[in-house]
């Protein structure tokens, strides 16, 4: 198989807290685990967050904050509309929905954002953690296809204990520094001297 995976890659803190320029991300799924990747989102300055995914209706309007579980206003209000979410141009989609119970629809959504030339990290589906050892090659084809058409990567760490072998940011670090020589350059400027905790 041939999903672009990333590397581990040592991540340095911005140095006196300064970051130049945050990574634009839209996030998709505000269950128990996306609940609280989206709040990370939120309060890290090192994020942008451009846009939000829900399936639930009755989610649908509200504001990021709110569906964080946060006391703050965002501007970032829920919509079901995926295509709508990716016109924002995000940087990475952080995917947070559900993937066991929903397998093709996840896997098809993660096909799409990659498609787009946006890097997936995430926790669903699941089978992305090792998609070698676990699905044939006919179903990872597909994600595959889709990474290198958008040259774009994608990441699944699911949400079991001990298999998240590197933090957001140093996933985050690592699709960055794929980019452009600008880009790489801006962030080893701002990014110096301690590790992300």
């Amino acid at each position: 198989w041939g999903v672009t995976l990333l590397e581990p890659v040592p991540v340095l803190a911005a140095a006196a807290h300064t970051v130049l320029m945050a990574i634009r991300v839209v996030h998709i799924g505000t269950g128990n685990v996306g609940r609280l990747a989206l709040a990370e989102l939120i309060e890290n300055p090192a994020f942008e967050l451009v846009g939000l995914c829900v399936s639930t209706p009755a989610k649908i309007g509200k504001d990021a904050g709110e569906l964080a579980g946060l006391n703050v206003t965002t501007g970032v209000h829920a919509t079901d509309d995926l295509e709508a979410l990716l016109a924002t141009e995000p940087q990475c989609a952080v995917y947070c929905a559900m993937g066991d119970t929903r397998m093709p629809q996840a896997m098809d959504d993660v096909r799409r954002i990659l498609a787009a030339g946006i890097n997936v990290v995430g926790s669903a589906p699941g089978v992305l953690q090792f998609p070698g050892q676990v699905i044939p090659d006919q179903f990872i084809k597909p994600i595959d296809d889709a990474a290198r058409l958008g040259d774009s990567s994608v990441y699944i760490n699911g949400v079991d204990p001990k298999l998240c072998t590197r933090t957001w940011q140093e996933v985050m670090e690592n699709i960055v520094t794929k980019k452009t020589e600008e880009t790489r350059h801006r962030w080893e400027t701002a990014i110096k001297d301690m590790y992300f905790d």
